[in-house]
């Protein structure tokens, strides 16, 4: 029998400063496909969102508002600021900027909020994503 282990899906390899208004991190080194940059990107809002809900609702890409493809495939740890740029019960808006080979690429990214139910376990979920964000700040 082929046992297969499950990795985190984590795009993020630090979080250097966090205010109440935005978010400065690393991505994990990107391998250059063409999805890796957004959802590091998308990560570095989420994780800020639940930081500053205290953990207490689950966080998702609800929508890319605007994204431009990076000319050339996007490899190695890519420094991320994620700003909010508005903010509504369910959701939040952010522009998100990347510094990649010299030039910024910024998106913006819509993250929507739940509260914890039966598919969103708070008990299991919150912990988790907490725990998380406490390693990448000390990283």
């Amino acid at each position: 029998m082929t046992q297969v282990l499950e990795t985190p899906f984590l795009m993020l390899s630090r979080i250097s400063s966090v205010a109440d208004n935005s978010m400065t991190a690393d991505s994990a080194e990107l391998g250059g496909e063409p999805h890796g940059l957004l959802e590091a990107m998308a990560q570095c809002a989420a994780y800020h969102v639940r930081h500053v809900t205290g953990f207490s609702r689950q966080a998702f890409l609800m929508k890319v508002t605007r994204y431009p493809f990076p000319p050339a495939p996007v490899t190695g740890v890519v420094p991320l600021t994620a700003v909010l740029t508005g903010s509504a019960t369910d959701a939040r808006a952010y522009q998100v900027s990347a510094e990649v080979g010299g030039e910024t690429v910024t998106a913006s990214l819509l993250i929507g909020t739940t509260p914890y139910d039966d598919r969103f376990e708070a008990a299991r979920l919150s912990p988790h994503y907490q725990e998380i964000f406490q390693c990448l700040t000390r990283a």
